[in-house]
């Protein structure tokens, strides 16, 4: 055996590399080199077992760490990936489906919908079937079609309750459904329910994947949803070589989907399945692992596991008990400068995690007045800005002419003498002719509700785009990028602009066809041919913002604890650990929530390599009122041994303090609030009736609660009126 394969890895993952065969679970612990695992496992089967890369199949849940995989194969066991399927859930599923289409409501060249793309199409289907966006917010009824989707319901099996909202979801659905068809189009749920549908209702295609891929291993298992369950289960059922790996104490997305019980029930599911749990941890100090252990273990559904490592003890967790969210951002930029100026910690080692989005306002407020260089991530994706949607549109309307959405969205720009008018003559003469708007173009001499000028320039938009898709068949993507560009004059029309937001989007367009030049050079590197149009649309559908995040620009980074999931920084902030934020008001309904929301707390601490500061505010501004606000229930079940605790509430606001040590901190009371009243509590008031205490806020000596009431009713009510129940 190559001994390059075992030398540098741990017994237990030594164990789970040579675990080959049957069904293995493989508990990855945070920081336990759960992707050297993988990597190591599949040169294993390919340099030892002789399985042939062409029947390996890989899911991972970014394209980041599928592209890490391939190229660790590659560098470090000389393993051509070329016949390897590496790739997300979504890429594997519209890889199988542009090859299946056949059994598809839509073509092989289908549009896939991103979310913003979504909520267009959202809004044009409620006015399509006369229904109020005010009755049903459409992010509201994206997200429960994205459940649908995600348990394999369709329209038509789709049950809706007797209530007035109920009645109309189905009507929605279908008619979204619809209009997706009509446009040769798919969301991201799509991609999965109808992977999982080709292999429930055409068994000799199920059946051919499953020859196809002998061994099935799928990383962050814990994060699956039903969908992708499935997808994983089918394929699995003939040859049975599955192998999971995930963490349970880690499993945080169940909002948008995810369902921990698939890796709780896996022993259930499969017969005598291997379990290899991988506890070491390299990243952090026994500290910071400690205190993580203790706080975890308050969970109830979870394999038991205690992460441990041969790391030094490590500093105390700094605690700060700060005045308010100003203050506390005060504190963090000083602290940053501090570690920066004193120590020489680099901007890039330092990440600050908060609950929500809407807390990043007042650090970057405050690290702008400080000169402190930060990035958001998970902000605006890169392909979302406009100007680049723009030039998207043009390669979807070029690869699926079908894709009204992007007709319409490009037909008059830049301004070619097409107006609204022309385009809704357009649009009623396309209905008239039951076909698509590009079709509806080729026949427009016979509407004679548009202008002989509007003709024309229709005409002309056609032959442009007619232009294009005979370059697309004859050039790589790149190259057709930069035709588009130049025959469009999107360039231009943004140099022109004098504006600094105009030369920004230049700019942004300059750095697309870069990014389309190193896309093609990959694309030849790894399959020796050039890319097509449809290769590079269906690698852009499914890009994410953590794929394209810049991790080398030396900048703070702020981010939701949902977002650190997967990274790592050598000096990690929690902010906000209140309750109400962490765990959030908003999942305090069941055990279940706050056991997420714990999960969610744990991956935040366990994103750290070497310290870790965790704050907290007295009071809060919520809306157009202060707040008081209380620690988290979570740092109450942490042994206060672990931390080093820092009173700033006493601080002026100048330009410099220096924080109040407490000396006896073993005996320091983080305490919650007053002991009869907690966010979350049950209440009853005698002509409100019952409720849930939403927030507290001390007034001299009153306690103020408001209260959300089972009623829909939201009341600010002195705490003498009120029944704990």
């Amino acid at each position: 055996m190559s001994s390059s394969i075992l030398n540098t890895l741990n017994e237990k993952q030594r164990k789970a590399v040579l675990a080959a065969e049957g069904p293995v679970l493989i508990l990855a612990g945070a920081g336990s080199g759960k992707t050297r695992c993988i990597v190591h496992r599949i040169a294993y089967l390919i340099s030892e077992k002789k399985v042939s890369p062409h029947n390996i199949l890989a899911v991972t849940f970014t394209n980041k760490a599928a592209n890490e995989m391939k190229e660790r194969l590659q560098d470090q066991f000389n393993i051509n990936t070329r016949y390897l399927w590496v790739g997300t859930f979504h890429s594997m599923c519209a890889r199988i489906l542009r090859t299946e289409s056949q059994y598809l409501p839509v073509t092989q060249n289908y549009t896939i919908y991103d979310d913003v793309d979504q909520q267009r199409i959202m809004k044009n289907v409620l006015k399509e079937i006369n229904l109020a966006e005010t009755n049903f917010p459409i992010k509201k009824v994206l997200n429960i079609i994205s459940q649908q989707k995600n348990n394999l319901i369709e329209y038509d099996k789709f049950s809706s309750n007797d209530s007035y909202y109920g009645k109309y979801l189905q009507q929605i659905y279908k008619a979204y459904q619809k209009y997706l068809i009509r446009n040769n189009g798919v969301d991201f749920d799509d991609l999965l329910l109808y992977t999982a549908k080709l292999f429930e209702n055409h068994k000799d295609v199920l059946e051919r994947y499953q020859d196809r891929f002998k061994y099935v291993m799928i990383d962050e298992y814990q994060d699956t949803n039903y969908a992708q369950y499935r997808f994983a289960y089918l394929l699995a059922q003939k040859h049975k070589n599955i192998c999971v790996v995930g963490d349970d104490d880690q499993s945080i997305y169940s909002w948008r989907g995810a369902n921990i019980g698939n890796i709780l029930s896996f022993e259930d599911e499969y017969e005598k399945p291997q379990v290899i749990r991988m506890t070491q941890n390299y990243r952090s100090p026994k500290r910071v692992l400690s205190a993580a252990n203790e706080l975890i273990s308050h969970n109830q559904s979870r394999h038991k596991k205690e992460l441990w490592t041969d790391k030094e003890y490590g500093k105390d967790i700094s605690l700060y008990n700060t005045q308010n969210e100003r203050h506390e951002a005060i504190m963090v930029s000083q602290k940053i400068n501090e570690l920066h100026d004193t120590h020489n910690v680099s901007l890039k080692d330092i990440a600050i995690f908060y609950r929500t989005n809407a807390q990043s306002r007042v650090f970057e407020t405050q690290f702008i007045k400080d000169h402190i260089d930060y990035r958001i991530v998970g902000g605006v994706n890169f392909f979302q800005r406009k100007e680049i949607k723009d030039i998207i549109a043009y390669l979807r309307l070029i690869s699926n002419l079908k894709d009204n959405e992007s007709f319409l969205r490009i037909v008059n720009f830049p301004r070619r003498g097409i107006g609204k008018t022309t385009v809704s003559y357009l649009l009623d003469f396309a209905v008239e002719k039951n076909c698509s708007l590009f079709d509806a173009v080729e026949t427009i001499d016979s509407c004679e509700a548009i202008s002989s000028s509007g003709k024309e320039h229709l005409k002309l938009f056609k032959r442009m785009i007619d232009g294009f898709i005979d370059i697309s068949q004859k050039q790589p993507i790149n190259e057709l990028v930069k035709k588009v560009i130049d025959n469009t004059e999107i360039l231009d029309f943004y140099k022109h602009d004098d504006s600094i937001e105009g030369e920004s989007k230049a700019e942004n367009i300059l750095e697309f066809v870069a990014s389309t030049d190193e896309f093609a050079e990959n694309f030849i590197t790894i399959h020796d041919k050039k890319p097509s149009l449809q290769e590079y649309m269906q690698n852009l559908s499914l890009v994410s913002d953590i794929d394209y995040a810049d991790t080398d620009r030396d900048v703070v980074s702020l981010m939701t604890m949902h977002n650190a999931k997967g990274l790592e920084f050598p000096y990690v902030f929690i902010v906000g650990a209140e309750d109400g934020l962490i765990p959030h008001r908003n999942s305090m309904e069941s055990t279940g929530d706050i056991e997420e929301e714990r999960r969610l707390f744990y991956v935040a601490m366990t994103r750290t390599i070497k310290e870790l500061f965790i704050s907290y505010a007295q009071s809060r501004r919520y809306y157009d009122s202060t707040m008081s606000s209380y620690p988290s229930r979570f740092l109450n079940e942490i042994s206060k041994s672990h931390f080093q605790m820092f009173d700033m509430t006493n601080f002026q606001t100048n330009n410099d303090f220096t924080p109040k040590r407490h000396t006896g901190k073993k005996t320091f009371n983080l305490g919650t609030q007053d002991d009869t009243f907690k966010v979350g509590q049950r209440v009853e008031h005698m002509s409100f009736g019952k409720g849930r205490i939403l927030s507290i806020r001390k007034d001299g000596e009153l306690i103020k609660l408001t209260i959300s009431f089972d009623s829909g009713e939201l009341k600010k009510i002195i705490s003498d009126y009120i029944k704990v129940l």
